[in-house]
């Protein structure tokens, strides 16, 4: 994949839900895995090869693994992406926990406190979900006020559930608890949308529900040192750029865990900058795919090593 020399070139990293068993099948022999696998075992007290050789298949739905495998994957896809075309980021994007894999693209963090950010990170939303059961819903092809106009109606009737994710026109997630969802997948049958489906992960992630997660991770990042970043950086809670200056950038990161996703609207952020270049780097291509239906007139890839 050769970098096209003057087009503003932005790379955008995956979240979670395009997890699965072969995720770290491409990155195994690349340089740096053996150093930063370790990282992420000591994290994770576990190995996620060896849980996946024994066939555990709930393990990579549990929220810090997944976390942690999604960083661990797309930062050495982009170690190997620099290598083999030296295009190097005009802008950069991830969704959901991705945008903590951004910061790491534009060097805020390193690689170790990458993984102990997430790891703190992960644990706040699990916590949030000890007594209630969270659950998620992808759905394609409704408008996004009639999502939101049936979520207006479950929570009239104490039904907690919300649009959670706006990926791009048509295609949306909702989150809240398991009887809400419940009752939205009921409620959608009668709209008759082109597709619905459950998003394997253990909470309702961006929603209300994480209140807690949302001033505990608040808390921790004032006590982190982050660095400049040395590209701009999409928000995901505005859809803007995330501010440069602290304590404004920890507000920012701390809402990110309990306010939608305006992926659409930070795609079309990046557009307005001049970014004719998207490349999606890690495991997956799903950002690759809501490229297309934002705007197919720039080039979308997805790579993986």
């Amino acid at each position: 994949m050769p970098t096209a020399a003057g087009e503003p070139l932005a790379l955008v990293f995956p979240g979670q839900g395009a997890h699965d068993v072969k995720m770290l099948d491409g990155v195994r022999e690349l340089p740096a895995f053996a150093a930063r696998y370790a990282l992420v075992c000591d994290a994770l007290r576990s190995s996620p090869l060896d849980e996946i050789a024994a066939g555990n298949a709930e393990y990579l739905n549990q929220n810090r693994v997944t976390a942690l495998l999604t960083l661990l994957v797309s930062t050495l896809s982009l170690d190997a992406f620099h290598e083999k075309t030296g295009g190097r980021a005009d802008f950069v994007s991830g969704y959901s926990v991705g945008q903590w894999t951004a910061l790491y693209a534009a060097g805020a963090v390193s690689f170790e406190q990458l993984v102990a950010i997430v790891a703190t990170r992960s644990a706040l939303m699990d916590d949030c979900f000890v007594e209630i059961a969270g659950a998620m819903l992808a759905v394609i092809g409704l408008k996004a006020e009639v999502l939101e106009n049936l979520c207006d109606g479950l929570r009239a009737k104490s039904h907690r559930v919300w649009v959670s994710n706006y990926n791009c026109v048509g295609q949306y997630t909702l989150a809240g608890t398991g009887e809400a969802i419940a009752h939205a997948e009921a409620a959608l049958a009668e709209l008759k949308p082109r597709k619905v489906a459950r998003v394997p992960v253990s909470g309702a992630w961006h929603t209300p529900l994480l209140a807690s997660a949302h001033a505990g991770f608040a808390k921790y990042l004032a006590g982190i040192a982050l660095g400049a970043t040395s590209v701009p950086v999409v928000d995901n809670v505005t859809g803007g750029w995330l501010p440069a200056e602290r304590p404004a950038l920890d507000q920012q990161l701390a809402r990110h865990l309990d306010h939608p996703v305006l992926w659409e609207h930070g795609i079309k952020a990046l557009l307005a900058k001049g970014a004719t270049r998207f490349v999606e780097i890690g495991y997956g291509n799903v950002l690759t795919k809501f490229g297309f239906f934002i705007d197919r007139s720039v080039e979308h890839q997805a790579f993986y090593v």
